[in-house]
């Protein structure tokens, strides 16, 4: 009875820990093979679209620096989601523990740079967003309000930003212990949440409503209001054109231009909060004590729509940018004429 008792769930030692738990075949397939799929294009995808926006031409619009960062938040997004989430599953389901054994050994680094990057993406999106509404709503003062110096610095002040948030989630979790698991005759990593993770008043401060207004109240009220403001413009511009001087094409390209971009980025924005809708249903019900056995499924159903979200922004730049779609179209030729030359070699 004594040794039985001397395991309650804070006991990290191998001899209470030497059973491998599995996963939900519902979450390992959705996490582990269906999502390796969709992290791989999105890595292609985002690396892609980050050489077109850092093209020198690209560069030439401040909306493109923020549309680039954007890409390598969902870089490192996807890259520590596939350390931390695919990865394990992965070696679960083809039965290689070598998998599991590195990602358990990376978690607590990569779940840092996960939340880093989540926090990195919203804040670039919510920069994105302001940049707009400033160059749709206030055209005359932008090139004030804007210069590439102020652009620049907003762009490092949101990484700081971002890293510094994120700072102690990198020491939430640890390796407690690297145990013999009986039942698939491996050793594998524990993980184990720290002392600072189990503390109240870091529980209470950080993870109660901190990162809650943080991570979603503040900067979903914010993306939403500005990109109103941005689809009502847009409107009036169009509404304004119709009725105006249709004889200067230049003028009439530019700003059907303009109009584009405007809605692109409000489509990219809508796609963003659409799919970390469930992020903040999920933070709120933790918040709330909610049972986690009654929307446990939320919370896989929510890692597979941030996969989704990091990946996907290209079909909309597609969509929305010809120079996107040259460029893209370009790299897929030259990947197929590679491919092709690859094959008649050998």
């Amino acid at each position: 009875m004594e040794e039985r008792s001397a395991c309650h769930p804070s006991n990290s030692s191998c001899d209470c820990n030497f059973l491998y738990g599995y996963y939900d075949v519902g979450d390992r397939v959705v996490l582990g093979l269906i999502a390796l799929p969709i992290i791989t294009f999105g890595i292609c995808a985002n690396l892609m679209s980050i050489r077109i926006f850092t093209n020198r031409i690209m560069l030439s619009s401040t909306i493109n620096w923020f549309l680039a960062a954007i890409s390598i938040s969902d870089t490192i997004i996807l890259c520590s989601a596939f350390c931390v989430w695919t990865l394990p599953r992965l070696g679960e389901y083809l039965m290689f523990w070598r998998a599991a054994y590195w990602s358990y050994m990376m978690d607590p680094m990569m779940l840092g740079l996960m939340t880093t990057g989540k926090t990195l993406s919203v804040y670039l999106m919510l920069g994105a967003s302001v940049h707009r509404y400033i160059g749709v709503c206030h055209p005359y003062i932008a090139s004030q309000l804007l210069p590439a110096e102020r652009i620049i610095k907003l762009i490092v002040s949101i990484a700081i930003f971002s890293v510094l948030f994120n700072i102690t989630r990198f020491l939430e979790v640890e390796v407690a212990n690297v145990c013999y698991q009986i039942n698939i005759d491996y050793k594998l990593p524990q993980l184990w949440p720290t002392k600072l993770r189990e503390n109240p008043t870091y529980i209470l401060i950080f993870h109660g409503w901190t990162l809650t207004l943080i991570m979603f109240i503040i900067p979903f009220t914010l993306l939403i209001g500005f990109n109103c403001k941005v689809l009502h413009a847009v409107r009036k511009s169009r509404k304004a054109h119709m009725h105006g001087d249709e004889n200067d094409d230049l003028y009439r390209r530019e700003k059907r231009k303009e109009r584009k971009t405007s809605i692109m980025l409000v489509a990219v924005v809508m796609q963003f909060l659409t799919c970390h809708s469930l992020s903040f249903v999920c933070d709120i019900l933790e918040n709330l004590g909610v049972d986690k056995s009654s929307w446990g499924s939320l919370v896989t159903a929510n890692n597979f729509a941030v996969l989704v979200n990091s990946s996907l922004d290209i079909f909309i730049y597609i969509l929305f940018s010809e120079k996107e779609k040259t460029s893209t179209f370009k790299a897929l030729l030259f990947l197929r004429v590679y491919s092709l030359y690859v094959l008649i070699k050998h």
